[in-house]
């Protein structure tokens, strides 16, 4: 016959108490909240890199249509794009207010910002005899 023994080993637990499983809640609940977190930011910086990349080809494709149809072509800088309420365009030269491409790949030069909520400032600069698009991250 089995003997009983009191004690400590009178009770044996059979599973988690409250506490254990309230503690692997909240643990749960930070991890889910950190990862929301990190997902919209990445979210938000994929967005502005779309939006800059749209800004670069909507100048390329002025400069090609200027070439391949043959005629100058004229655009105020506030029509460039349509941007998102929380983007906006700033001229950097006084000669971005317009951009003007021409038949044979060329140029006026100018400057402008694209500005970003959360990466800030993108440059693009329009060079004039070489008709090069590029861009540079302002700080």
């Amino acid at each position: 016959m089995p003997t009983f023994k009191a004690g400590n080993n009178a009770r044996r637990s059979h599973g988690f108490t409250l506490l254990e499983l309230l503690v692997v809640l909240v643990l749960i609940a930070l991890a889910v909240t950190l990862a929301v977190a990190s997902v919209d930011r990445i979210a938000g910086r994929m967005n502005e890199r779309r939006w800059a990349d749209q800004t670069l080809q909507a100048l390329m494709k002025l400069r090609n249509k200027s070439m391949m149809e043959r005629q100058p072509i004229t655009v105020p800088l506030a029509g460039l794009l349509t941007l998102p309420p929380e983007f906006r365009l700033d001229k950097v030269s006084e000669s971005a207010d317009t951009l003007y491409f021409y038949p044979d790949g060329t140029m006026d030069e100018a400057q402008f910002d694209l500005v970003m909520p959360r990466e800030g400032r993108r440059r693009y600069r329009l060079k004039r005899f070489t008709g090069q698009i590029d861009w540079v991250v302002v700080p």
